[in-house]
């Protein structure tokens, strides 16, 4: 028999922690544990280290996992964009990957002057390849590397092992992937709604062609941004949204503005739930608050 396969998601903004333990199996999954707490990062403040933000996270982490008999070691990490610096860049087809590095050095200088390169982990994709023209679309995401370090020296004093770091809104892709199989058959919006920003990703026959942010300000903004993205992005069959500041108000008048389908993204569509799962009382279901946590726990990589 098979030994089995646990993994423990995490999703961290500045404000809040979505977790979740999840058995994974060769298709989807079972989920074990969920839950949600307020929480600050970076632990830091104006002064450097926040010891006391730092003993928070472990204190309602350490207890998530007693309360729950987490059974997973290794932790699976989607970090909000806001904490990061997503870019995308043309580059020229063929470049090699020193010069791709220096590019993206020189626009991290461009939007922190004050701070060295080396003091970021930068990671880099092909976006949407366009060789008939000589070049690509280049997706790069580059974390404070002081951060990952706070981070994994909180899970250690746990017993924790961090395995991977991603990108909330690309950890909402994967939970979309694994429960919406026709992702790979149309062509669709994928929107995280938060407070003050909306991160958009363009998804064509389940590859990614774009990605773009917008920062807004009120509720209003949010329903008038994502009603003119349904009216002027040709082709799309529909728009799916996630996110922590999402609920049900504003999610009616996201599709009251809409002119297109728009559905919330349910993570655990296809994911089973144990009979043995507890629910916090300030839960209420399961929902797209979780995309993020569900999607990064599934990834093998």
């Amino acid at each position: 028999m098979a030994s089995k396969d646990f993994s423990l998601g995490l999703n961290i903004s500045a404000h809040s922690v979505q977790a979740v333990e999840i058995e994974r199996g060769s298709t989807s999954g079972i989920l074990l544990a969920i839950d949600e707490w307020k929480n600050r990062f970076p632990f830091e403040d104006a002064a450097g280290q926040d010891p006391v933000a730092e003993q928070e996270f472990k204190d309602y982490l350490q207890a998530f996992i007693k309360v729950n008999r987490v059974k997973a070691t290794q932790v699976s990490v989607a970090m909000d964009t806001a904490l990061l610096f997503v870019n995308t860049l043309p580059v020229e087809d063929g470049l090699p990957r020193t010069r791709i590095n220096e590019l993206v050095e020189w626009e991290l200088h461009q939007y922190f002057p004050d701070i060295q390169p080396k003091e970021f982990i930068t990671d880099v994709h092909v976006m949407s390849a366009h060789r008939e023209s000589g070049w690509n679309e280049m997706l790069a995401v580059s974390i404070r590397r002081r951060h990952t370090t706070a981070i994994k020296a909180a899970l250690k004093a746990l017993g924790l092992t961090l395995h991977i770091v991603d990108v909330d809104h690309f950890s909402a892709d994967m939970a979309l992937r694994v429960n919406y199989p026709d992702t790979y058959r149309r062509f669709l919006a994928l929107v995280g709604v938060k407070e003050n920003r909306l991160d958009i990703s363009l998804m064509k026959n389940g590859s990614l062609q774009s990605y773009a942010y917008v920062m807004v300000k009120s509720d209003q903004e949010i329903v008038d941004q994502i009603a003119t993205l349904s009216r002027e992005t040709k082709g799309i069959y529909s728009i799916t949204v996630y996110g922590p500041h999402l609920d049900k108000d504003l999610l009616v008048q996201i599709r009251r503005g809409s002119a297109l389908l728009v559905e919330a993204l349910n993570p655990l569509r296809h994911i089973s739930v144990s009979d043995t799962l507890r629910l916090a009382d300030h839960l209420s279901v399961p929902s797209y608050r979780f995309a993020s946590a569900v999607g990064v726990a599934l990834r093998r990589d």
